[in-house]
């Protein structure tokens, strides 16, 4: 049976010295779904995708759930502005 790959992710507002510190709190925090596994379990770090700054949340996602490898031992994260909101998504891939 083909494994299949789900993501994990977040959002937070600020520049990316903020996500990192958020990346550090969200780490420590359970899954509400898996209460034995916290989030972004197995990732050691959180990096920008791009210095693009995406216009919309769907953009952004699209090219993260692209990007994201279950493999990768970091998270990715992209900077979103549009008309009302200016914050970073951040994702990371894993296999079930």
């Amino acid at each position: 049976m083909a494994s299949k790959i789900h993501y994990q992710a977040n959002i937070c507002r600020g520049d990316f010295q903020h996500v990192l510190e958020c990346f550090g709190d969200w780490k420590r925090q359970s899954l509400v779904y898996r209460k034995n596994q916290t989030m972004f379990e197995g990732k050691r770090e959180v990096r920008p995708l791009t210095e693009r700054t995406f216009s919309n949340g769907e953009l952004a996602h699209n090219m993260l759930a692209q990007t994201c490898s279950p493999h990768d031992s970091y998270a990715l994260a992209a900077r979103i502005r549009d008309e009302e909101r200016d914050l970073w998504l951040v994702m990371a891939a894993y296999e079930e």
